[in-house]
């Protein structure tokens, strides 16, 4: 689908079904982290799945609110804050946004759905609770309102930020935390996170045992299945383009795997930088000399790549020889 709107691929239709399947296990106190490079498209997953989840809201008892959607936003000088994530889950039951329920392709931009958040969140009311009320307290509020609400799952964005921490806090801690919190009001919490929030659950058996772990895929060229469906991508992204030859993006398939590491978010930025240089040279069509242009500077491309092996590893099983090592 071209225009701006959600275009379905293979890797995002697996990670999508793997979310509604562990959703339906429907067991309060569990854990599940979605994982993706960022682009990946963990934010239109969380949408539909929370649709799915949720169902019409005509069909909802009154009073009740089957869930609600967080960002784990680090608020307190660049860290995460424990308090400041209790009154926002505080806030979401007490004057809930319903802006999920509205299809992911109509919102636009997805901050919007946060910049109200936080517009909210300066009101006098909110203003006092902070300043006056523990995070204890609010913790106690949030476990009251969850089970009147009969709220059976948390979708909680930016889960990478709870690895944010201050000096002697692990990230692990907050984790053990909300675990529990979830287990108390029996409530589902979904984490979608970038790869770096794998530091909440590694070395950490009790957590490991209570998740579940749904990875949004990015195409590897290894791979020949990857490969098609990466091309069709890029050229179902390049739709609304005009090239200066018809196989112009089939003949530099490598430009933009290297500048995407096959990631949908990052294919689409790239296609767009592209066309920026053409506009920029007055041009009518993309050029190759464009597709060069806009692939990132030599760090960035380094970073990008950095991440992609990182995510790669989390889902590599370990080796014969490190299950030898671990078994003595």
């Amino acid at each position: 689908m071209s225009g701006g709107g959600i275009i379905v691929h293979p890797a995002y239709e697996r990670a999508r079904q793997a979310l509604v399947r562990a959703l339906q296990t429907n067991m309060p106190g569990q854990l599940i982290f979605v994982i993706g490079l960022s682009g990946a498209g963990k934010s239109e997953i969380r949408y539909d799945a929370m649709q799915s989840f949720a169902g019409s809201p005509e069909a909802w008892p009154p009073g009740k609110l089957p869930a609600i959607a967080l960002r784990a936003a680090a608020t307190d000088r660049s860290s995460f804050s424990p308090k400041e994530f209790m009154t926002r889950f505080y806030l979401e039951l007490h004057e809930p946004n319903l802006g999920w329920l509205v299809k992911r392709s109509m919102v636009g931009n997805a901050d919007q759905v946060h910049l109200r958040a936080e517009a909210r969140l300066r009101d006098d009311f909110w203003t006092d609770m902070r300043r006056h009320t523990t995070e204890h307290r609010l913790r106690t509020y949030v476990e009251r309102t969850a089970v009147a609400r009969g709220l059976r799952a948390v979708f909680l964005e930016e889960a990478g930020s709870l690895t944010y921490t201050q000096r002697q806090k692990h990230p692990g801690d907050h984790m053990v935390n909300y675990m529990c919190l979830a287990e108390e009001i029996g409530v589902t919490l979904a984490l979608f996170g970038v790869p770096r929030a794998s530091v909440l659950w590694q070395g950490n058996a009790e957590i490991c045992r209570r998740s579940r772990f749904v990875f949004v895929e990015r195409y590897r060229l290894s791979s020949s299945f990857d490969r098609e469906s990466f091309e069709r991508l890029v050229i179902s992204l390049a739709q609304p383009y005009r090239f200066a030859r018809g196989d112009l993006l089939r003949r530099n398939m490598d430009l933009a795997y290297a500048t995407s590491a096959g990631v949908c978010g990052e294919l689409k930025g790239y296609l767009e930088r592209a066309d920026e240089r053409r506009a920029s040279d007055g041009a009518e069509s993309i050029t190759k000399v464009h597709l060069e242009e806009a692939v990132y500077a030599e760090a960035s491309l380094k970073t990008l790549h950095e991440d992609a092996a990182q995510f790669d590893a989390l889902r590599t099983p370990a080796s014969s020889s490190a299950i030898r090592r671990v078994l003595g």
